[in-house]
């Protein structure tokens, strides 16, 4: 087998999260060595569980049918060593060794921030998510969330409504649709935006999934935005893994009289900052703003087609030409030379080999 086999093996089909992944790898290396060690080594080291499923599923057979099927169900791997793989994401330590895709390829932004909050909110708190994700959107911010019912589902609409980019992150199997009552969201999403799982197919969305999963929409994004949230909340588990991750923590406040509001309001009294427009977010990243005006000031009509093209899939945050070619839509070499073009243009500029971003100083 081949390595993105085995880590598909050992990421997939073990059942071990990814802090028990992460500390056999300590002693591992690569799950190839421990896919061929002899059990006994390995029995102290795995609960009963998972020990009985590391035996079941060391087939080859068995990893190769599961692998093939993944593209029948049009549903990418992605091994943590790949360029497509989420960069932001590798920084945590307890990242997953590999993710599950749905959709569109991953566009990584310059700013990305995530927005959470109740599955059962207001009509206040269901605006105000959509206020934000639109206004965030319509400045270039990408918008991560979970899919879930309520503040989820209106922070992907609200980025959709102005074209712009939003990924969900699953707490269950990459092909299940949950909660049923987001199936229209769903669609849109595997349609026009990204889809992310730490979960295979058929894996349920056991409620234990769920605070997995809020580590991986934090580490996603630059800073977290709780629209809304009660005392005890599935939210303030993602900003306390915002806090762990060194992410910026943002908090709508509300009526003091309702109990839907207690979570933000926690979380300001704890140093979040009290936010009420989408400039109170973007003050925090001066970087960005600096960045998004000079890009602004040079849309690219005067560009041939192919180079329109790819100028519009480079972004302030360097990607690799195998992802500028996807993105693009275009042939390697047709792609190759509309690079060439715009770095000798100076619209673009290669950071390291084969990694391109835009060129600031060109706007």
């Amino acid at each position: 087998m081949d390595d993105k086999l085995y880590w598909f093996w050992f990421s997939s089909m073990t059942g071990m999260n990814a802090k028990k992944q992460h500390q056999l790898m300590d002693i591992f290396y690569h799950p190839k060595e421990l896919f061929h060690i002899s059990p006994n080594i390995i029995e102290e080291k795995l609960s009963k569980k998972e020990y009985g499923k590391f035996l079941y599923e060391r087939k080859k057979d068995n990893i190769k049918r599961a692998y093939e099927k993944l593209k029948k169900q049009q549903i990418s791997c992605l091994m943590y060593q790949e360029a497509f793989y989420p960069s932001r994401l590798k920084k945590i330590y307890d990242y997953p060794y590999v993710l599950f895709q749905k959709g569109q390829v991953y566009q990584e932004k310059f700013l990305t921030i995530a927005i959470v909050g109740s599955r059962y909110p207001t009509s206040y708190g269901l605006e105000l998510s959509k206020k934000f994700s639109k206004e965030l959107s319509m400045q270039g911010v990408g918008i991560i969330s979970g899919l879930a019912k309520g503040i989820d589902g209106a922070a992907h609409w609200g980025a959709m409504a102005r074209t712009g980019m939003t990924t969900g992150v699953l707490g269950c199997g990459i092909d299940r649709i949950y909660p049923r009552d987001n199936y229209q969201l769903f669609y849109e999403m595997y349609e026009n935006q990204t889809v992310f799982s730490e979960y295979p197919p058929g894996v349920p969305p056991h409620p234990w999934n769920f605070p997995e999963r809020n580590r991986i929409i934090s580490g996603l994004s630059d800073g977290i935005l709780v629209v809304e949230a009660e005392k005890k909340s599935g939210s303030l588990i993602t900003a306390d893994c915002g806090l762990e991750q060194n992410k910026e923590i943002f908090a709508v406040p509300g009526p003091v009289t309702q109990t839907k509001h207690e979570g933000c309001h926690g979380l300001i009294k704890q140093g979040a900052k009290l936010t009420e427009t989408v400039e109170d977010i973007l003050s925090e990243f001066p970087n960005f703003r600096k960045t998004s005006r000079n890009i602004s000031q040079f849309d690219g009509k005067c560009l041939a087609v192919p180079e329109k093209k790819v100028y519009d899939v480079v972004d302030l945050y360097p990607k690799h030409i195998n992802e500028i070619v996807l993105q693009a839509g275009l042939s390697f070499g047709k792609t190759v030379e509309a690079l060439f073009h715009l770095e000798s243009e100076g619209y673009v500029k290669q950071t390291h080999h084969n990694i391109y971003i835009k060129n600031l100083s060109k706007g």
